[in-house]
């Protein structure tokens, strides 16, 4: 047992000794970096022509990445201010089109929750002082009636917790719907008010 311990205690001494840096090795390295630095300042100094096009063509690289990948960005913002773009759009699509508008608009911790068993609450996130945010998406050509926004009425407090529940549609919500939504204290977002929205990233919540 004695034997077994000292054993133990010495691989343990091994181990703390070899995660150490020799100061040697240290210095070794240390000498390497400073001397690879002097021979890059002699070679600049030596060709700087050589040096000065070496450097155009990293910069000119770099920028024409940043550029790109800018202006794709750029692009997808243009092209999704535009209402027209949810037409094409399947529901998850949408879905996703509402949280980033939501994001742009300021909004924090956005996620999307959409699907089966999401009882009503397809998007959910903070408004910009905080508020709860819980959103239903009907990506709808037609007339959205009161029955889904009376399901939504039922869940989206109780259940989701709400503060501020939106029914964002691209659809014409009914008369019916709307005084619904009006006495249920839904906000809904029909194809005009979500084109303001998008247009300008002014959200429609109060």
């Amino acid at each position: 047992m004695a034997r077994r311990g000292r054993f133990t205690m010495t691989r343990r001494r091994r181990r703390k000794r070899g995660g150490r840096i020799h100061p040697m090795v240290a210095l070794v390295g240390l000498s390497g970096m400073i001397l690879a630095l002097g021979l890059l300042v002699e070679a600049v100094r030596a060709h700087p022509v050589i040096a000065a096009t070496v450097a155009g063509t990293v910069l000119a690289v770099a920028g024409a990445w940043f550029h790109l990948l800018t202006g794709k960005q750029r692009r997808l913002a243009d092209h999704e201010r535009h209402i027209s773009v949810t037409d094409g759009m399947s529901g998850p699509e949408f879905e996703q089109f509402v949280a980033r508008l939501m994001r742009h608009s300021g909004c924090s911790s956005v996620r999307v929750s959409g699907g089966t068993g999401d009882m009503g609450a397809d998007v959910t996130g903070r408004a910009p002082d905080g508020r709860r945010l819980v959103v239903q998406c009907k990506r709808y050509a037609g007339s959205l009636g009161s029955p889904h926004v009376q399901r939504f009425a039922g869940t989206a407090r109780e259940i989701h917790k709400a503060d501020v529940a939106l029914l964002v549609t691209t659809g014409q919500p009914t008369r019916q719907a709307v005084e619904v939504a009006r006495r249920c204290r839904i906000t809904l977002v029909d194809r005009a008010a979500l084109a303001h929205w998008v247009t300008t990233g002014i959200p429609p919540f109060p």
